[in-house]
């Protein structure tokens, strides 16, 4: 029986087969399908999109047509080129934007790509022209607006322009004041900002003017441009004064500072002073001499009576002296220290080195005929080292000689002591 059915298994492997790559090309198919309804999907509402801008696009051009007419009535040609420009160059933009539409609508079969590409086109053609027109349009209805307001707002702007032209004296006084503490350099920033403030003044005055004429005259060319003028010149003249009193405030901060920062280099000064008249060093203490006498002149320059300061310079002056004061101190300061920690370290080092040859030279004694050369030798030069420590004035010198005695009476020991052995 087992013989009559060998075939049953290679049957259910194949049918398992058959079945496995039933289900995969199944899935497969179902996953193509989703995929390309995803795909149509995408491209109808593409589609939806693309005519829905292009009628919003065509119906604003139309909106901006009537509009221009208008403007060109209410504030003249020469106020409306640049609305005009953009207004042709959306209508081309739409045009285009049509034909593209045409050729989606025509007979002539289209692929997917093409009608892909060519809609997106219509999109960006149309929404260009539509926000470059809502711009434009935008921009004139300010206009009018300032055209309605135009009375009370050169009423408000004759109101400004009489309290600016007040403060001009008041700047002329501030700088009149200002040059008897400070020097021209210093001044230089704001020096001229009354004259140009007062010619910024006299061009929102002439602006002015020329609006309030045409009101007065009921005239249809509009008003915005000189009201517009007269703002900005109003505006420039404000700020020149302003500068003037920002400019005082941070003149009179500076040479607080510069104040503070000469009382710092007295003390400094009086320090560095104190180093040089106590240092060891003849050296240092003429390297020390020559940077204090340089900062010492800048400092008294700096504080000479009647002087006109540039306190944003002086500053700078004073800081480069005290730089190299600071340099140089520090320098002599740290060879003062070493002299000091040398003088402290000697007195010990010369009890060690006396201790070591003392207890060196009575081994030798006591071992006379046993102890060769090399150990006396060694012991001898110790003892020569040890006196020229003693009578070395530079504390450093004598530390590092009060050493190599000790070294020396340690090394004869050790030599002495392997002799008697």
């Amino acid at each position: 029986m087992n013989g009559d059915l060998w075939w049953v298994p290679s049957v259910i492997v194949i049918g398992l087969v058959v079945a496995g790559v039933w289900a995969l090309v199944t899935a497969s198919r179902r996953r193509t399908r989703a995929r390309l309804g995803q795909v149509r999907a995408a491209a109808t509402e593409l589609e939806r999109t693309a005519a829905s801008s292009l009628v919003r696009a065509d119906d604003l051009v139309q909106d901006a047509t009537d509009e221009l007419n208008f403007a060109i009535a209410q504030f003249g040609e020469s106020s409306t080129r640049e609305f005009a420009a953009a207004l042709g160059t959306s209508r081309r933009q739409l045009s285009d934007a049509f034909a593209l539409q045409q050729k989606l609508d025509d007979a002539v079969p289209d692929s997917a790509a093409e009608r892909t590409r060519w809609n997106q086109q219509i999109v960006q053609l149309a929404d260009e022209a539509t926000n470059r027109l809502t711009s434009q349009a935008r921009d004139f209805t300010a206009k009018r607006g300032v055209e309605r307001n135009a009375p009370q707002q050169l009423d408000e702007l004759r109101r400004r322009l009489d309290r600016v032209s007040d403060r001009v004296a008041g700047g002329t006084s501030t700088l009149t004041r200002l040059g008897l503490s400070y020097s021209a350099a210093a001044l230089a920033p704001i020096s001229g900002n009354v004259d140009r403030a007062r010619t910024a003044l006299d061009a929102a005055r002439v602006s002015a003017d020329a609006a309030a004429a045409r009101l007065e005259a009921a005239s249809s060319e509009p008003v915005g441009e000189q009201l517009q003028a007269a703002e900005h010149a109003l505006f420039q003249a404000t700020q020149l004064l302003d500068a003037i009193e920002t400019g005082e405030d941070q003149l009179h901060r500076g040479f607080a500072n510069l104040q503070k920062a000469l009382e710092s280099a007295g003390s400094e000064l009086a320090e560095a002073r104190a180093l040089r008249d106590g240092h060891e060093e003849s050296d240092a203490s003429a390297s020390l001499n020559q940077v204090i006498t340089a900062a010492a002149s800048v400092q008294a320059s700096l504080r000479e009576a009647g002087r006109r300061s540039d306190p944003a310079a002086d500053l700078v002056a004073l800081e480069t002296a005290m730089n190299g004061l600071d340099g140089i101190r520090s320098e002599a300061r740290n060879r003062q220290l070493r002299l000091d920690n040398a003088r402290t370290a000697l007195a010990g080092a010369l009890l060690t080195a006396r201790s070591q040859i003392t207890v060196t030279h009575d081994f030798v004694a006591a071992n006379r005929g046993r102890v060769q050369a090399g150990a006396r030798t060694r012991l001898a030069e110790a003892e020569r080292q040890l006196a020229i420590a003693v009578a070395e004035t530079d504390p450093v010198t004598a530390l590092d000689t009060a050493r190599r005695a000790m070294t020396l009476a340690t090394d004869a020991d050790a030599l002495a002591r392997y002799d008697t052995h």
